[in-house]
């Protein structure tokens, strides 16, 4: 009897906490695994993490990076669930609200991110979302040839495996940052190489996507 009336507090403590945490959330949690680049706003510096699932207030991701609750963060979420369009680098203001240690995961952290409103420094970035919507008018094509790039850093090589008339995604098994400008080298129709210069818009584990500046 008193094992039956434990089981039933128990039982009864979970329910109520799970009716709780419901009534707190807002709205639905989503499954969505994308990419995400996480800026310190105060340090300047980019974590990798990845997206797990999202609802309309904020974001759950896990990263190996040490971020603490209250930073303020700017994160850009590849493929981004909240943009109109698929496919979309969307940049988004942030505060971590709790960091939780995994067991089971490829990562070593799980966060929860709650989503702020757009500030003067997120327009200019909605500036380049809006460019990157406006250019997936132009539609992609399968475009896979061995090509080089420089950098300030020096030479390197890669693979295109798409294209569209505003830019062109490139795996490498070097990582780059997003903001990067480069200068790539594609071959023309009749043979010859076309120096392209580009920024880095967006990038995931498998290489980035170029945005094109200008053509030599």
């Amino acid at each position: 009897m008193i094992l039956k009336t434990m089981i039933g507090q128990i039982l009864k403590k979970d329910f109520e906490q799970t009716a709780e945490s419901i009534e707190n959330r807002k709205s639905t949690r989503i499954s969505h695994t994308s990419s995400l680049q996480v800026k310190d706003l105060q340090s300047g510096k980019i974590h990798n993490a990845r997206m797990i699932n999202y609802s309309r207030e904020g974001v759950y991701f896990e990263s190996d990076s040490v971020l603490n609750p209250g930073m303020q963060v700017y994160i850009g979420i590849q493929n981004s669930p909240y943009a109109s369009l698929p496919d979309v680098l969307e940049y988004r203001r942030a505060e971590i609200m709790w960091r939780r240690k995994l067991k089971r995961s490829f990562y070593r952290f799980g966060y929860g991110v709650k989503l702020g409103s757009l500030d003067n420094k997120q327009t200019l970035k909605s500036n380049d979302i809006k460019r990157t919507k406006n250019s997936r008018k132009h539609s992609r094509k399968p475009y896979k040839q061995s090509t080089m790039f420089s950098t300030q850093n020096g030479i390197f090589e890669g693979t295109t495996k798409n294209i569209s008339s505003s830019g062109v995604f490139v795996t490498s098994k070097k990582a780059f940052e997003i903001g990067q400008t480069l200068t790539l080298a594609l071959q023309y129709k009749d043979g010859k190489n076309v120096k392209i210069n580009g920024e880095i818009v967006w990038t995931n584990e498998e290489g980035f996507g170029l945005k094109f500046l200008s053509v030599d």
